[in-house]
């Protein structure tokens, strides 16, 4: 579990070293870049919840482009991510191009597709497929005027290749830097 952590926290700093040279990329981009979330993932196979009923999830996103589509009341954003879920030995960790879709009044969605690097229960085998992820969330801020951007958001993850082990529902509270 030890190596997991560390790989994880290795992984956090290499994106944070890498991930600012994209932003020369299109549009440069304003605040608010760096999103970073905590919450539990809900697995929808019985095998998985055998592991334990409830996991741990986090991530980190990075916005790579503000504005690619903008309409009165709507716009959207383009980024990354790197998420971490799993009980124990079982895990899985999607790196994602993400679509950030933002609506009035605080709503928004996320859409993502990427690669996911997991470990199974039962056989503990480590597999590589196609992860995705769809969302929907709300922003809020904490505090006065100018406070802690704050967002509620509830995602579908998934991944190809595991029998769908590394699938379900997850919550997360995070907040915009």
């Amino acid at each position: 579990m030890k190596r997991l952590w560390f790989a994880f926290a290795a992984a956090v700093v290499l994106t944070a070293w890498t991930v600012p040279a994209f932003a020369q990329w299109g549009e440069e981009t304003t605040g608010n870049n760096l999103r970073v979330r905590i919450g539990a993932f809900f697995p929808s196979k019985s095998i998985s919840r055998n592991e334990a009923n409830t996991w741990f999830g986090a991530g980190v996103d990075y916005v790579l482009q503000r504005g690619i589509v903008v309409k009165e009341g709507y716009a959207a954003d383009l980024g990354v991510s790197i998420d971490y879920y799993g009980s124990g030995k079982v895990y899985n960790i999607p790196v994602l191009l993400n679509y950030w879709g933002k609506l009035g009044g605080g709503l928004n969605y996320v859409a993502g597709v990427g690669v996911g690097f997991s470990k199974r229960p039962e056989s503990g085998d480590t597999k590589t497929g196609f992860a995705y992820t769809i969302g929907v969330g709300y922003d809020f801020t904490m505090g006065r005027e100018g406070g802690t951007p704050l967002f509620l958001e509830l995602r579908y993850n998934g991944l190809t290749g595991t029998d769908n082990e590394h699938n379900g529902f997850a919550v997360y509270l995070g907040a915009r830097f």
